[in-house]
């Protein structure tokens, strides 16, 4: 039995810990599949307003890139996006063209994670995302995946120019902006760290950083703060309890994709996972190094960051020698537990409330956990 596989073995009674590829479990299902039916529909009539697009061969590749990028995928910021705006609105105030902002908004917010992830895969080599493969890994794309990208990324902002005016449509716009610069930010540590192979910078305040930068804020405070706008309470203090309280939780949720990264079965993961041998700053390579002997790190550093299965191999076995799974979970709990003490610490007319917060973190809190949640084992 492999290393990898006696680990995960060691896992048994967190079953399931792996991330499902779709999920439903933030909006009911009627709302979710409401939302699912209009993204065809919004891509349609984003297309057809475009007069650059108007050639069939363009428009036919952005509505691709777009399928490609959301369908049988895991939603999951598009679902914050539209929960936390019906909360801070309330559902009944949710109707005609707010209604269509919403779910214009909550497909943007997507959008911009499917760019993200094929700018990643293109960087870090991905051979699978969800089970599929990787976008620029298709055979008629290849060298073309970078201009894909960029035009996907452009076709966001029009969708933007095109639902909505303002005030909202420049706060909107200035917020997407800091969301790809801030990740820009965490692509370029990421790639620095691992390129340098100094061993000596594999820290956790870095590594937090790059968690932040490269994931963190896209997943969890991104789609909060596009709702804050939407409904027009957008403001310093709410950004301030924002970033108080979801900031761990997107580290978070980065932790967990370098846990799903090395579990790199693809038929459970639905990813390949290559951040051992590319030599990258996770929070598993952070966790051992802080806690191996002289022996230990000397065999880390002989072995990290190279394709060799071998070399894989041993730290895999590292890995699993140091106990990583189980301070994981234990982590994890702790995680938890201090972000219900910090809403439970917020004033009752904080904005927004912590009411709002709970049940943010009840209903995200499994999408970023491996195995059950410590929501779920208590109850």
């Amino acid at each position: 039995m492999t290393p990898s596989r006696r680990l995960l073995s060691c896992s048994r009674s967190y079953t399931n810990w792996y991330p499902s590829p779709v999920s439903s479990e933030i909006l009911s299902r009627n709302d979710y599949e409401k939302f699912q039916k209009s993204i065809p529909i919004m891509i349609e009539e984003g297309v057809q307003a475009i007069n650059v697009l108007k050639p069939a061969e363009l428009s036919t590749r952005i509505k691709r890139i777009t399928e490609y990028s959301t369908k049988g995928r895991n939603l999951t910021q598009s679902e914050m996006t539209i929960l936390c705006h019906e909360i801070l609105r309330k559902p009944e105030e949710v109707k005609s063209e707010l209604q269509t902002q919403q779910y214009i908004l909550a497909l943007c917010v997507q959008m911009v994670m499917a760019y993200i992830i094929i700018m990643d895969d293109i960087e870090d080599g991905t051979k699978t995302r969800n089970r599929e493969t990787c976008w620029h890994l298709l055979p008629d794309v290849g060298s073309l995946a970078m201009n894909d990208a960029s035009m996907f990324r452009s076709f966001i902002h029009e969708m933007l120019k095109q639902g909505f005016q303002g005030s909202t449509y420049v706060n909107i716009l200035n917020l997407f902006n800091e969301a790809f610069l801030t990740c820009n930010v965490g692509q370029y540590f990421d790639a620095v760290t691992a390129k340098n192979r100094n061993y000596d910078d594999f820290t956790m305040d870095r590594y937090k950083m790059i968690a932040h930068h490269k994931y963190g804020y896209f997943s969890t405070k991104f789609p909060v703060l596009s709702a804050l706008i939407l409904c027009n309470k957008f403001n310093k203090d709410s950004q301030r309890n924002i970033s108080n309280i979801l900031t761990d939780i997107g580290i978070w949720s980065q932790i967990n994709n370098d846990l799903t990264d090395f579990f790199d079965d693809d038929k459970r993961t639905g990813k390949t996972g290559s951040d051992i041998q590319a030599g990258k700053c996770t929070w598993l390579a952070v966790t051992a190094l802080q806690r191996c002997n002289k022996t230990q790190r000397k065999e880390f550093e002989a072995c990290y960051g190279s394709w060799e299965p071998e070399n894989v191999s041993r730290i895999r076995k590292l890995y699993e020698d140091l106990n990583i799974l189980n301070i994981y979970f234990r982590e994890e709990r702790a995680t938890y537990e201090a972000t219900v003490k910090k809403i439970q610490s917020l004033p009752t007319n904080a904005l927004p409330s912590p009411d709002f917060f709970q049940i943010i973190l009840d209903k995200y809190y499994p999408t970023v956990s491996c195995g059950e949640s410590y929501n779920t084992k208590t109850k």
